[in-house]
């Protein structure tokens, strides 16, 4: 029996009662969106396995033993209720529960650069001209935009990604100076707080867009984010956030917090002042990965 060492109240356990997938409910999370979940993190189609709710009090020692019936996931929306479940076969029984080896791309939380490209530039007065507002809690800025970012969807630190999988071709934008790349187009953009910045950044909330572009909380929802909806201005469609983004960051944030290790990249941000930054990022964990990023990220500016 195994339990991953990340504070949940959702656990997904196979037949030998080890825990594969899981996540922290606030209350929005429905049966219809974990069942597009597992497609993302479970590589069985979803009619060879099923989802049991455990009758045991508490943490489960017999689970395969003492479950309930198999629970209706597609087109379900009542909320998933904490808890333990079992991810079984289609009829109850036993079944290897072969989980993706795909992860989440790192990313750590961006930072301002003090003299911006004039592209970086462009980018942050473009997104705060449209929407003004942090899209997840809907604070006005109201023309101060002092405790906000204009964050990219799409990190700048993996421009190598963003070419090869040739997001710049989805963009619409008609802005003259957004560079070959695309990557600083107002589509791959959006206005926050610093703090909703920081847990989009490092996937610890995510936009849905094809649930009404809610918003999910998948860490314990202390900002009241959880269940919203992504406020969006009037902007015509080829100057708003690209839908496929979004999705793709949410697919990132599930593989990040869904599986059973739980996040890889959650590093600490909080810097102290008068502390040596780049010695703070690369003696920490996974030091190396996170200066390859800040460095990647200031770089990229540069030639895009």
């Amino acid at each position: 029996m195994s339990r991953a060492a990340v504070r949940r109240n959702v656990h997904f356990l196979d037949g030998e009662n080890d825990e594969i997938l899981g996540f922290w409910q606030n209350g929005s999370v429905s049966w219809s969106q974990i069942a597009e979940w597992m497609h993302i993190t479970i590589t069985l189609p979803s009619v060879e396995y099923g989802v049991f709710r455990c009758l045991e009090s508490g943490d489960p020692e017999n689970p395969v033993t003492n479950h309930g019936p198999s629970i209706s996931l597609s087109g379900n929306n009542n909320a998933v209720n904490p808890g333990y479940y079992l991810v079984l076969s289609a009829n109850g029984e036993p079944l290897d529960i072969p989980i993706t080896e795909e992860s989440a791309i790192p990313r750590s939380v961006s930072r301002s650069f003090s003299n911006p490209d004039p592209r970086i530039a462009a980018f942050r007065q473009r997104v705060r001209e449209r929407d003004d507002c942090c899209v997840v809690t809907g604070i006005l800025a109201d023309g101060e935009y002092d405790a906000f970012k204009a964050a990219h969807i799409f990190p700048l630190a993996h421009l190598d990604l963003w070419r090869s999988g040739q997001w710049g071709q989805r963009i619409e934008d008609d802005f003259h100076d957004i560079g070959d790349s695309k990557i600083h187009s107002i589509q791959n953009g959006i206005l926050l707080t610093q703090n909703a910045h920081t847990l989009f950044d490092k996937y610890k909330i995510a936009i849905d867009p094809d649930d009404n572009f809610k918003i999910i909380s998948f860490v314990k929802d202390r900002f009241g984010f959880d269940g919203r909806y992504m406020i969006r201005s009037n902007y015509p469609q080829h100057h708003q956030p690209l839908r496929s983004l979004l999705k793709y960051h949410f697919r990132m944030a599930v593989l990040c917090n869904m599986k059973a290790r739980g996040p890889e990249y959650d590093w600490d941000e909080d810097i102290p002042p008068g502390m040596d930054p780049v010695a703070e990022i690369s003696n920490s964990e996974k030091g190396k990965l996170r200066f390859e990023l800040v460095m990647a990220e200031r770089l990229n500016h540069l030639v895009v």
